[in-house]
């Protein structure tokens, strides 16, 4: 019986090997999932199993192709080995001549044919006449059709007649589809439930349609994308309750679970700019029950010490507007500058104004600063400030800790008048940009320029802080942090009025965590004459468990600055958006 059981065994334990000639990859894929005989390629067959599929092999693989419009497809196969050492299949196929598209006539009647979403989704239906007929193609553009009249609000519409004819002997396809759209329903009530700590009154001003409105599917996905953003909710979900329509009308339900109310954040970072750093925060997702929310934030590096308390009176309306207050005590020091100064902030924000968020407001600043690398040769200031700041900012990315396509934009004025609370009057522009770029799998371009200028009534009486310089990590490496800019009698860099930066940058990662990049960075700060500053240099990748880490080795290839002789290194931790 022991005998017999293990020749049993030794009976099934030889697979098949199958290959496939003739196909390309996507028809391989389909033509394997098919085929019986290559669920045997990791398992044992008996001598009957394997004939059965060897025989039928032929039928399964013309059934495979069928889907890419390929009807009369010839096989040559031959098998070979034995049921000790196991068996090969190989199978060439010629998938022949394929059906090709002869006649379309898909159409929309009712009301909702006249919607350009359906309109865009008739005109973009695939395969066209002349095209081969591919059945993934022909269901992916028969879904878009459907998908564009029910997000317009037509949720009765239905396909009343569908006929698809194929001529193999022909090669040939013809397709008949049409919708009737059926009525359009607008927006119902809107009904939230869940353990949201706020009244029904407040959660409605969320809602970005007008009462009354067309139901849009992208409306409901902006009501969810709102309220994840409100920063309230652990969990966000929003559904149209299809079950209940009526009257022209579909109600919406909103389930929410409130998130945790406070949160503590820590931080340790490491920048050359900076040096080595910590920052501490906390914050209250919501102070009352009209949603006001508050935090604070400590940070403390060599370089840089600062402390800050903001509070926000969000509007949740359909510009998603919020009123912002905050005051902070910065002291930085570079190698040529140190600055401490007081901030009192109070703004305006927007954060769906033209795809931007926009920000109108007016800050107070009040300090002192000293300018000069020699202790002997400094320069001593002070200031009060009161300007008026506009901003625009925008940022569009694939992955927030890791992108590889997105850009970020952001543009911002300053006004300030001697004779309002200010030492010296200003206007003030500036402008960024940073836009990656991916090529190929795993390598990526990054393109980045800053640019910015000012008219100014007293230069001296301004701080560093809103005076413009270059050199740095997120400047021109290769250069310490503020090195560039105009240097005045004594030799000090006292900053410019005008700023023009460029960058790019080539990423490649060799694995999943590590890469390599290449970079040329260029530009000045001053209020004269532009003289050309340039960096290049070489850097290494890592994206850490604690985040990704730039280790860059910048060298100045084109300088007047006495200082700038020899390479440098920067290191940043944290993304690079």
């Amino acid at each position: 019986m022991l005998l017999l059981t293990l020749a049993a065994t030794v009976a099934r334990a030889t697979g098949v090997d199958v290959e496939i000639d003739g196909l390309n990859e996507e028809q391989r894929a389909a033509v394997l999932g098919t085929l019986k005989l290559a669920s045997y390629e990791k398992r044992g067959l008996s001598q009957a199993e394997l004939r059965a599929a060897y025989r039928d092999a032929d039928k399964q693989i013309a059934l495979a192709l069928e889907p890419f419009g390929f009807y009369d497809a010839r096989v040559t196969k031959n098998l070979t080995g034995n049921a000790n050492d196991g068996w090969k299949a190989k199978f060439t196929i010629v998938p022949g001549e394929p059906a090709i598209v002869r006649g379309a006539r898909v159409e929309v009647h009712g009301e909702g044919a006249d919607q350009r979403r359906v309109k865009e989704a008739l005109q973009g239906f695939v395969p066209k006449v002349g095209d081969r007929f591919d059945h993934a193609s022909y269901e992916a553009s028969k879904a878009v059709i459907d998908s564009s009249l029910r997000g317009a609000g037509y949720l009765d519409a239905k396909i009343t007649r569908r006929r698809v004819v194929v001529k193999p002997d022909e090669k040939s396809a013809d397709v008949d589809l049409q919708w009737e759209s059926g009525p359009r329903y607008k927006f119902g009530a809107v009904r939230f439930q869940g353990d949201a700590p706020f009244s029904d009154g407040y959660l409605q001003q969320f809602v970005p349609w007008r009462p009354d409105s067309y139901f849009n599917a992208e409306q409901v996905l902006s009501l969810q994308q709102r309220l994840v953003d409100a920063d309230y909710f652990e969990l966000v979900s929003v559904a149209p309750a299809l079950d209940e329509k009526k009257d022209g009308q579909v109600p919406i339900d909103v389930l929410l679970k409130r998130d945790q109310r406070t949160v503590y954040s820590g931080e340790v970072y490491y920048s050359t700019d900076f040096g080595p750093g910590v920052r501490v925060g906390a914050a209250r997702r919501w102070v009352n029950g009209k949603g006001h929310k508050a935090d604070t934030q400590l940070e403390y590096s060599q370089r840089l010490q600062e402390a800050a308390v903001h509070y926000q009176i969000p509007r949740p309306s359909r510009e998603d507007r919020s009123y912002d207050f905050g005051v902070a005590y910065r002291d930085e020091t570079t190698d040529v500058t140190r600055s401490r100064n007081f901030q009192i902030a109070a703004s305006r924000s927007e954060k769906r104004w033209h795809g931007f968020t926009r920000t109108i407001g007016l800050k107070y600043l009040v300090g002192d600063f000293e300018i000069g690398r020699d202790k002997d040769n400094l320069e001593f200031g002070s200031s009060k400030l009161l300007f008026a700041e506009g901003t625009l900012s925008r940022r569009r990315v694939n992955d927030r800790l890791a992108p590889r396509r997105g850009y970020v934009l952001d543009f911002g004025v300053r006004l300030a008048s001697d004779s309002m609370l200010s030492d010296t009057d200003i206007a003030q522009t500036w402008g960024r940009i940073t836009w990656l770029i991916p090529q190929a799998e795993r390598g990526r371009f990054k393109v980045r320029g800053e640019v910015g200028a000012m008219s100014v009534g007293n230069f001296d009486a301004l701080p560093p802080d809103l005076r413009f310089f270059a050199g740095g990590d997120r400047s021109i490496r290769g250069f310490d942090y503020h090195e560039i800019g105009e240097i005045d009698a004594r030799g000090n860099v006292i900053g410019g009025k005008y700023m023009a930066v460029a960058s790019g940058e080539y990423e490649y990662y060799f694995t999943e965590d590590w890469g390599a990049a290449v970079f040329v960075d260029a530009g000045d700060a001053f209020t004269d004459r532009f003289r050309l500053n340039v960096g290049a240099g070489i850097g290494a990748r890592w994206r850490s468990p604690l985040g990704p880490i730039r280790l860059d080795v910048g060298f100045p290839v084109q300088t007047g600055l006495p200082t700038s002789k020899s390479w440098r290194l920067h290191i940043q931790l944290g993304p690079d958006l």
